[in-house]
């Protein structure tokens, strides 16, 4: 928080700091194994969806400059063999403003691997 201040006088003395906006989260699926090629999604109605690629932790993150995404966002995760999740962000955000979400924090659970008959 001490390093977070003086970057905050620093934007606001400058007129190029730019608004930026951050959907963090991870999924965590049952039985701890890894998820392989997993990816979430931004789907904001009206727009196009945003995507990202998980690490093997499950790890993700999405983010840009402006106000943020609209709180009638879903985040949608999913991975090969698993059902997919989604969450509104309007349940995850930390920092809303307004309308629009500047902070969201996501832990999701994928069900275990689907059985392929």
């Amino acid at each position: 928080m001490r390093r977070l201040l003086p970057i905050l006088a620093l934007c606001a003395a400058s007129a190029g700091c730019e608004e930026t906006w951050s959907v963090q989260g991870q999924a965590k699926p049952a039985g701890g194994a890894a998820i392989a090629a997993g990816s979430a999604v931004l789907r904001c109605p009206g727009q196009p969806d945003q995507v990202t690629v998980m690490d093997s932790d499950g790890v993700f993150e999405l983010g840009g400059t402006g106000p943020g995404p609209s709180l009638a966002c879903l985040v949608v995760v999913s991975a090969p063999g698993r059902a997919a999740a989604a969450v509104p962000l309007v349940d995850a955000c930390e920092d809303p403003v307004g309308d629009r979400c500047s902070v969201a924090l996501i832990e999701v659970p994928l069900s275990a691997p689907v059985a392929v008959r």
